[in-house]
């Protein structure tokens, strides 16, 4: 068996804007896959999203969450969790798709497994993603479930309902591989969505007072004037 290196994990996103549930899910996933790293990964022009806040601003307000020690810093303690942001989709100038990302980070971390961190919802959507199955080519895809609600094979459409039958891990093992494996873990997500966000600002709510922004993002938007006119 390779000696492998700790796991790297990725956390994309459009983070538009960013909210305190997206950091809790950081946080579970460093604790409950023992990440050496998360990158959260905002999205540069992503296809299936076309209509987005523009990068500069999305990317503005990620870097003042990460500096807000209330989202990055663990409860009680002064270290911090292993949180960076990697800006190589936001870099491309045109429309960035995962399949390319994690051929970049695999050709980056030859000896690192790589784990795509996502929801449940994304995974019942991941056959209409580029390549799809080849993204466990290159990675493992942690799949969040919700306690009491978890997702099994039998939910999926085909082929995927196959292929994660095969592939699912449900303990360690698959840290002895680079890639390959789905890793179900749990978490219960927070009741907040950067939609509900931008509607809530659009109504006529002041960012400063969505308890789902840290304080720092809360006066990026004011400042900015953003999601004043539309959700």
């Amino acid at each position: 068996m390779m000696d492998l290196n700790p796991p790297i994990g990725c956390f994309g996103g459009t983070f538009n804007p960013p909210h305190r549930a997206h950091f809790a899910l950081a946080h579970a996933a460093c604790e409950r896959l023992h990440l050496a790293e998360l990158l959260m990964i905002p999205a540069g022009q992503p296809w299936q999203k076309p209509h987005v806040l523009p990068a500069v601003h999305r990317l503005a307000m990620l870097r003042a969450a990460m500096a807000d020690e209330v989202q990055t810093k663990r409860c009680g303690r002064d270290e911090p969790y292993p949180l960076s942001i990697e800006t190589l989709e936001i870099d491309l100038p045109q429309a960035s798709y995962t399949i390319d990302t994690l051929s970049t980070l695999r050709a980056r971390f030859p000896d690192s497994p790589l784990v795509w961190v996502m929801g449940s919802d994304q995974l019942r959507n991941l056959t209409t993603w580029r390549e799809w199955i080849h993204l466990l080519d290159l990675a493992h895809i942690a799949v969040v479930q919700r306690a009491g609600a978890e997702v099994t094979a039998a939910d999926l459409p085909a082929p995927l309902n196959g292929v994660y039958a095969q592939r699912v891990c449900l303990d360690g093992r698959w840290r002895e591989s680079l890639q390959g494996r789905f890793i179900p873990f749990e978490f219960d997500p927070i009741a907040v969505s950067s939609s509900d966000i931008r509607a809530a600002i659009s109504g006529g709510q002041t960012a400063d007072s969505i308890s789902a922004l840290s304080p720092s993002v809360a006066h990026y938007i004011t400042q900015h004037q953003l999601y004043v006119t539309s959700p």
